[in-house]
């Protein structure tokens, strides 16, 4: 029993160590305001059936205007085949600072504002990264 108790100590003091390197990365890479390069939007829009034309109409609009703003590296609306009521925004952004502007600005919450009356559901909005 004594001569196990070594080597335990050994692999938790080791566990430790690199535990704690972990952690001081992933606070450096906050305190840097380090976030994903690129940054990657998707969005799941769910619309009510009689809404689907003009909800469809404001989809192509937003993704045009989307396309045209700093940072964006693409932006496209996609459909459900099975369902076509539901939608599927996918916008990538030269990172996530980019995207806030994108967020905070005038016609990104014009637009938000006229598709909530249509909307089955609210925006379900899941950042992602690029597996390395």
């Amino acid at each position: 029993m004594r001569s196990i108790r070594p080597a335990v100590i050994v692999l938790v003091s080791g566990a430790l160590v690199f535990t704690g390197g972990m952690l001081t990365g992933r606070l450096r890479a906050q305190q840097s305001g380090a976030s994903p390069t690129p940054f990657y939007v998707i969005t799941f829009v769910d619309l009510i059936p009689p809404n689907k034309d003009a909800g469809v109409a404001l989809l192509k609009q937003y993704v045009d205007t989307t396309r045209k703003e700093p940072g964006n590296q693409t932006s496209e609306a996609l459909t459900q085949i099975s369902r076509p009521n539901h939608f599927f925004l996918y916008e990538v952004w030269q990172n996530e600072d980019a995207f806030n502007r994108h967020e905070s600005n005038a016609a990104t919450r014009e637009f938000r504002t006229k598709m909530q009356p249509m909307l089955g559901a609210p925006f379900d909005q899941r950042p992602h990264s690029k597996l390395e």
